[in-house]
């Protein structure tokens, strides 16, 4: 809570108060609007949106929210300013102005209601995070808890001051600290459990000293970035210069992006880079290192480039000074003394009727039970994901009930499927398994240009779609169709053949070009099928006799399933091994 319970009213303050509340170091904006709802005495967060921002509910957990224009008035009469200082002082404006490009517009009247920066359209947003050891300096040095704007930058998971481990769940019921288009009010009031998240006390962690690193280099760089964005040519030279210089590159001094990504991974470890970047937890890794391009530099997410300039730089002011950024955001501010106004509640006399809080218990405890059935490997966190207000009403009831519901989780089966909805075996699967069969026949027999047999292609052919059948109506049709389906290498057989009985003696580029098939695939097939008579005449059924006098079955693995072939196209890969000496 705040400092005090005396009621105070905002008309208290004077007529000169304007701002939304007095601004407070690092603290970030949903912070900000969740302390002027809990002093403006606002029944629920519906009525603080439309009193500050004039509309509905939105996500204030975004890193650059929408609608922040509409708090500049209450700062001062320069609304571009205003905005621009609210950006600076309780967004991660300062990192994207950095990393992404993004700048405020000079001319006012490209700052529409809805857009007060060029934002780009996928920035995202994260999990509300705080530090109990905050929580408490806060209350003792500024007389207020509050959220700060450094533990809310992407990929931090400890506090930069205390070296503790940041919390996105109450560690009481596991209910997450904000909820999309909601205010998160944890730090002054108690959780749906009516517990106060900050009087917990966490059992001791050993902290990694690699992102407790990256905490204080984020955390150190977000309040000393500079005010003007930084040139992308000159971010992108940073970076180069920077790993030439620490021995990431190759030839005529160009950058290595494999040793840089070898580099990453053994600084950080796997598991640091899977939980802060989710291209490189997805194995989407062809263009990760986008951010050494001159023309893709402001592309990748801001987590990945703090990731970057860490292992580059590793100390903030020796990434400012290549960037040439001074620190340009400190803040001076009186800090506020404020005090929280309780709502009186009126309490009803319960109705005869109404079952007792056990009743209730057990009836929440029965339900969600069931619920859980539907979920596999549920756990407490995906029931509050999914039957949020099943949840709220059960911990409300009773904190104690939690663990109660932890122990049925763990004997909760998962139930069987209604024989009633379980659909039985189509009359039409037989039938429509022979049409697969005869379709495949077809293709196969086909005296054109061979085209892939693929599951799809047969289903289509067929006059229906195979993603629409159920396994449980129709499985000779889906056996069917995988077994009449081929692999890579024995549609590239059939196509070599073809080209190689079309043009008869032609050069090995003319049949390669006609048969569209990969370079050095298709040298291999044409060795295999050296000896093919070419004096045959080329009808239907040509090219499968000739797979079958060979044994070559539909799902062939190729004359030489070990070898690596090179991608199609253009990207890249590793022709010969490369040794990365161990560095001291």
């Amino acid at each position: 809570m705040l400092l005090g319970d005396t009621p105070i009213s905002l008309a208290a303050l004077g007529p000169g108060h304007s701002l939304i509340a007095p601004p407070l170091p690092d603290e970030v904006i949903i912070s900000v609007v969740g302390r002027f709802h809990i002093l403006s005495c606002n029944r629920t967060p519906t009525a603080t949106f439309q009193e500050l921002f004039h509309c509905a509910p939105f996500n204030l957990s975004a890193w650059i929210p929408p609608h922040l224009e509409m708090l500049a008035p209450r700062i001062g009469e320069d609304v571009e300013a205003c905005t621009l200082e609210i950006l600076r002082a309780h967004t991660l404006y300062p990192l994207l102005a950095i990393f992404n490009g993004l700048s405020f517009p000079e001319d006012s009247r490209r700052a529409t209601p809805n857009k007060a920066t060029n934002a780009p359209k996928r920035l995202s947003a994260e999990p509300i995070r705080l530090c109990l050891e905050c929580l408490r300096e806060d209350l003792a040095t500024c007389g207020v808890r509050y959220i700060h704007r450094s533990h809310q930058i992407p990929g931090v998971e400890v506090c930069s001051r205390h070296a503790s481990p940041l919390l996105y769940k109450c560690p009481h019921c596991e209910c997450s600290f904000g909820r999309r288009s909601n205010l998160a009010l944890t730090p002054w009031r108690r959780c749906t459990c009516k517990k106060y998240v900050f009087d917990s006390i966490l059992p001791h962690h050993e902290v990694d000293p690699v992102a407790l690193s990256y905490a204080r280099f984020s955390a150190t760089l977000l309040q000393s970035a500079p005010h003007s964005a930084v040139p992308t040519h000159v971010l992108v030279e940073s970076y180069r210069d920077r790993a030439r210089a620490i021995g990431c590159s190759w030839g005529n001094e160009k950058v290595s992006r494999v040793r840089i990504k070898s580099e990453m991974e053994k600084f950080y470890g796997k598991d640091f880079l899977r939980r802060t970047d989710v291209a490189y937890r997805d194995d989407r890794l062809s263009e990760w290192l986008k951010m050494l391009n001159d023309y893709s530099v402001t592309e990748p997410p801001l987590g990945r480039h703090l990731l970057f300039a860490h292992f580059l730089f590793r100390d903030a002011a020796q990434f400012l000074a290549a960037v040439g950024g001074t620190g340009g955001n400190e803040q001076s501010g009186s800090i506020e003394q404020p005090v929280v106004k309780r709502l009186a509640i009126a309490v009803g006399t319960t109705k005869a009727s109404k079952p007792s809080i056990p009743q209730r218990i057990a009836g929440l405890l029965r339900e969600l039970v069931v619920h859980a059935r539907d979920i596999p490997d549920c756990s407490i966190e995906d029931l509050w994901k999914s039957h949020y207000g099943l949840m709220k009403r059960l911990v409300s009831l009773d904190l104690e009930a939690i663990t109660l519901l932890r122990r049925k989780l763990q004997q909760v089966k998962h139930k069987p499927a209604d024989p009633a909805k379980v659909p039985r075996r189509s009359e039409k699967d037989g039938e429509r398994a022979r049409s697969v069969m005869s379709t495949a026949a077809a293709l196969y027999a086909s005296a054109a240009k061979p085209e892939k047999v693929t599951i799809n292609r047969l289903a289509k052919e067929a006059g229906w779609n195979a993603s629409a059948l159920n396994p449980h109506a129709f499985p000779a049709t889906l056996r069917a169709l995988e077994e009449y389906a081929e692999s890579n290498w024995h549609f590239y057989a059939r196509r070599v053949l073809w080209a190689k009985l079309m043009l008869k003696r032609a050069a090995i580029s003319v049949i390669r070009a006609r048969s569209g098939v990969e370079y050095h695939r298709c040298l291999v097939l044409m060795d295999f099928f050296q000896d093919v008579d070419l004096s045959i005449s080329y009808g239907a059924e040509t090219i499968t006799r000739l797979l079958v006098e060979r044994g070559i079955q539909r799902d062939w693995p190729g004359p030489c399933p070990k070898r690596e072939f090179p991608p199609a196209g253009r990207r890249y890969y590793t022709k010969s091994p490369i040794y990365i000496a161990e560095s001291d």
